[in-house]
């Protein structure tokens, strides 16, 4: 059984032996735009399946609105935007490997919840760490408007 699981592998183009030439593939135009247009499903997925990337996105927005109001400076928006995408980035990869677990074993398991409560974990530190940077950058510009 081993041997054909091997086999198997060494077939799959995916798979990379250490002691084989890389081969690469050429550029495909079509395929390029095509992974634009799996990532927008990615998106679009994550937007209507998990309710906390609904919230973090409407918390870009009001950050995006107040940056404007606010005439906050270019690199300081830079800032903010860097650090609001950072926790759409980790939410994304929390989902995917959520439902890759999902699949995989779709029964409770005590090793699974704690890599799921992980990556929770992660997710809040990222919206931590954006508050932080948010008061950091807001804090002066809403002083200065309310003296």
């Amino acid at each position: 059984m081993e041997n054909n699981v091997v086999n198997d592998v060494t077939k799959n183009e995916r798979y990379h032996h250490p002691d084989q030439p890389i081969t690469y593939k050429k550029f495909s135009l079509h395929k390029f735009f095509a992974s634009f247009d799996h990532a927008v499903r990615g998106v679009v997925f994550l937007l209507k399946s998990e309710q906390n990337a609904r919230v973090h996105a409407v918390i870009t927005i009001l950050v995006g609105v107040l940056a404007y109001i606010l005439e906050v400076s270019r690199v300081e928006s830079a800032i903010l935007f860097m650090a609001v995408i950072l926790v759409f980035a980790i939410e994304i990869i929390n989902t995917a490997i959520e439902k890759v677990f999902d699949v995989c074993h779709p029964e409770d398991h005590a090793l699974i919840r704690a890599a799921k409560d992980a990556m929770a974990g992660a997710v809040l530190i990222s919206a931590i760490i954006a508050s932080v940077v948010a008061i950091f950058i807001f804090l002066p510009y809403i002083k200065r408007l309310v003296a």
